[in-house]
């Protein structure tokens, strides 16, 4: 999706819960500083609704979802209009509706409501982490089962096919830091800015 400058560029880290989502951003956020980006990341609301005492999980609420969502969207905006070249998303609001998908049954007017949102505040990229190895405990999920994380791995590709969101699934690590994954999101962002900030060609007379 083409960037401009007068908004951030929007990357988001999405997949079930203990892929790595967490860490890989602010990997990608210190690179980006290094080379002197101005770049803001924010983790998934999950973690601060769970120590608020907002149920998450499978004992979670539809207004503890919509809760979630909402706060997940006010972050994206805050970054946009604290003027950050990069927001870098620990999640997006498809994972959001995943899980509540998931507990509280189907959701039209969510679905609606996220699709008209994402076309008004477009991700400039989605990077789908796959499930490789085994389940990272990130202190708020590791309870949970196998299936659970299967589950709402299964039901975020079927939201993004359905909602026809456009995304690319990383492909699967080849060292024990996927410092690949870090790699390539940092070279095509640079790539995109630099892009961004190009000056136009003058048509020709």
């Amino acid at each position: 999706m083409p960037h401009t400058k007068k908004r951030p560029y929007k990357i988001s880290l999405i997949s079930t819960h203990g892929t790595g989502k967490t860490t890989l951003c602010y990997e990608v956020a210190a690179e980006l500083k290094k080379r002197g980006v101005k770049v803001k990341v924010f983790s998934e609301i999950a973690a601060a609704a769970f120590e608020q005492g907002i149920p998450i999980n499978e004992s979670t609420t539809l207004p503890a979802q919509l809760y979630i969502m909402m706060q997940h969207i006010t972050e994206e905006l805050r970054g946009a209009l604290r003027g950050y070249q990069v927001v870098v998303c620990d999640r997006s609001v498809f994972d959001n509706l995943a899980y509540l998908e998931r507990r509280c049954g189907a959701q039209p007017f969510l679905r609606d409501f996220l699709r008209s949102y994402s076309e008004k505040f477009p991700y400039d990229a989605i990077y789908k982490l796959p499930m490789v190895g085994e389940l990272m405990d990130d202190g708020i999920r590791d309870a949970q089962s196998r299936e659970f994380q299967q589950d709402i791995f299964d039901r975020l590709n079927t939201l993004l096919g359905e909602l026809n969101v456009e995304h690319r699934t990383l492909p699967p690590p080849t060292t024990e830091l996927r410092k690949e994954w870090a790699d390539l999101i940092v070279n095509e962002t640079l790539e995109a800015l630099k892009h961004a900030g190009a000056p136009k060609e003058k048509a020709a007379a």
